[in-house]
């Protein structure tokens, strides 16, 4: 799970959890474009697809890739 104020634009989140149904599969690596720090974050898979994850929900299906 991630922390919205411990991740950067350009930071490689991993998919976990209940993953990003339509979006991506579990294991995928995406990167984020977009942060507001607080509860909202903003990624893209490597054909440029964007997706947003929000609030706690969201926070619990990402990962840092090197944590």
């Amino acid at each position: 799970m991630i922390k919205y104020e411990d991740v950067s634009v350009g930071d490689e989140l991993e998919i976990t959890g209940m993953g990003a149904p339509g979006f991506a599969k579990l294991g995928d690596v995406v990167t984020v474009t977009k942060n507001n720090g607080k509860d909202k974050l903003h990624v893209k898979r490597d054909d440029g697809e964007e997706a947003f994850f929000a609030l706690t929900c969201g926070a619990q299906r990402l990962k840092h890739v090197n944590s």
